[in-house]
């Protein structure tokens, strides 16, 4: 399906790293980052490890474009220009980079958006593509989203199966998930459901 929804009521946890302060708001709406909510934090630099997403600042960081600072890709890299002395980073080498205060993941040569990080949690959730527009996501989830297990493991379409199978020893919270009864394809109001039960069973 092709049609825009909204998706409201997600769950009351501040994001680590793509933050809104309450998922009553949009997972679109909540692509914005730390950086937004404060001052020293950059709005562009590169990640090269997980643990410096996990932190929040990115190396080499800056806030806004300029022509003394500026960050762009090419050529499967990513280009820092700081007072004309250029820096690149081969997107093979980096977990992923901040620009104009978004997020990306690099992951098998495709920059994943992070699009849902919640505070507290190992889980992230990713998206490809363009942003859409602010409180709307395309509804075709399972071709649109991912997720990975932690900011190091692999990245997997987001559907109840794929979530069942990375969570295979979690038994408890996959036996939840069975409970709940959720759609292969994870419609986007079924997230709420899938992070209740993450809590609940304390999943790591």
């Amino acid at each position: 399906m092709k049609k825009n929804i909204v998706m409201v009521g997600i769950l009351a946890l501040p994001l680590f790293s793509n933050a809104q302060t309450n998922f009553t708001t949009t997972l679109a709406s909540n692509n914005t980052t730390v950086a937004s909510l404060t001052d020293d934090i950059p709005q562009n630099g590169i990640f090269l490890n997980a643990s410096e997403f996990e932190n929040g600042i990115p190396e080499k960081g800056f806030d806004k474009k300029s022509k003394t600072f500026h960050i762009r890709e090419f050529n499967n890299k990513v280009i820092l220009t700081e007072n004309a002395e250029k820096t690149k980073y081969p997107k093979s080498e980096i977990w992923g980079f901040r620009k104009n205060n978004v997020d990306y993941r690099t992951y098998n040569n495709q920059d994943y958006t992070i699009a849902y990080a919640p505070k507290g949690l190992s889980v992230i959730f990713y998206s490809l593509g363009e942003k859409i527009g602010e409180g709307n996501i395309k509804d075709d989830f399972q071709n649109t989203y991912y997720f990975s297990r932690n900011s190091q493991s692999a990245i997997y379409p987001l559907t109840a199966t794929n979530v069942k199978e990375v969570f295979s020893d979690q038994l408890g919270f996959v036996e939840a998930l069975n409970k709940v009864n959720l759609s292969d394809a994870m419609p986007i109001h079924e997230i709420d459901k899938v992070l209740s039960e993450y809590v609940k069973n304390n999943v790591n």
